[in-house]
């Protein structure tokens, strides 16, 4: 892994957005390269300056009665209703058979089946629209089995963390337009995304060995990124380090590490207009005295 793609699991891993694999491999070039641990720190403390950037955003006035609307269109609601509907038609089954049974006992008791159905009948009518008791069974107030009780609990439960999981979308959904583009960016991403931009951009790739390398720049926006496709892992005990060199002058760039590939982008920061950039054999962890201790293995000219 080199630094670049280091810096990307880490910014990620600020935002708590590594699977486990990628956290593995995060903790894995963390221990091999030590003096990688500023960037952690650089991204944790700017995740924590965004988390206290923004303030706080009044949800919009619909909110609430989405919540419910949806909440009461969700499949637990339809459940309820259902099981009360059934539960009213189990009821009404059973109260025709015993009126049948009555009635056939005699004219007397069909009499007073009648008068108590008459009664029953002038009590519903006097009563008015159904009541929400009639048709939600958790509002009935009546002594109810202990385990249906706990079902309905459990149901209830799941109501509450809809809505909460509604409003934890709603809350993101505003805070989004508020955030973009304010998250942490790739620094080789955003030079390569000026450079391909500029009128003036330009490359040139040379070849090492079966290995090539290319450098990407822009005099106008003073921006370059070096990239390497095949390179061989550097000897043992040993890094590549990559240099600016502008005139006689060499100026670091830091240890230059490939991947499994052979891949590796770098940013030339601080780059100028006619610099040249160099990779070089050095020690593991980089030049001991700053400047070059081998000759260059490759040198690509911006001019």
């Amino acid at each position: 892994m080199n630094e670049q793609q280091f810096r990307e699991l880490s910014a990620a891993r600020a935002l708590h957005a590594l699977s486990p694999e990628e956290e593995q491999a995060f903790s894995e070039a963390l221990a091999a390269h030590p003096e990688w641990l500023p960037v952690v720190d650089e991204d944790r403390e700017t995740v924590a300056a965004l988390a206290t950037s923004i303030g706080e955003v009044a949800p919009p006035r619909a909110a609430r009665a989405a919540i419910l609307d949806l909440i009461s269109r969700s499949p637990q609601f339809e459940a309820d209703a259902d099981s009360a509907r059934s539960d009213g038609s189990v009821s009404g089954s059973a109260a025709s058979g015993a009126f049948d049974a009555r009635a056939v006992s005699g004219a007397d008791a069909g009499a007073d089946a009648a008068g108590a159905a008459g009664a029953g009948g002038a009590a519903a009518a006097d009563s008015g629209p159904a009541r929400p008791s009639d048709l939600v069974p958790e509002l009935i107030e009546e002594p109810e089995d202990p385990e249906l009780a706990f079902t309905r609990a459990r149901r209830k439960k799941a109501w509450f963390g809809l809505a909460a999981s509604v409003a934890v979308l709603l809350a993101i959904a505003l805070a989004l337009p508020l955030q973009g583009g304010m998250g942490p960016q790739d620094p080789v991403s955003v030079a390569m995304q000026q450079v391909e931009a500029a009128p003036d951009a330009q490359s040139t790739t040379v070849s090492v060995g079966s290995a090539e390398a290319t450098l990407h720049w822009s005099d106008s926006t003073r921006q370059a990124v070096f990239m390497t496709e095949g390179m061989d892992p550097a000897p043992e005990n040993h890094d590549y380090e990559l240099w600016i060199v502008r005139g006689e002058e060499p100026i670091s760039l830091g240890v230059m590490h490939a991947d499994a590939n052979g891949g590796a982008a770098v940013l030339a920061e601080g780059f100028s207009p006619g610099d040249a950039l160099a990779v070089t054999v050095e020690d593991r962890g980089g030049s001991p005295t700053g400047a070059p201790t081998t000759d260059p293995i490759v040198v690509v000219a911006s001019a």
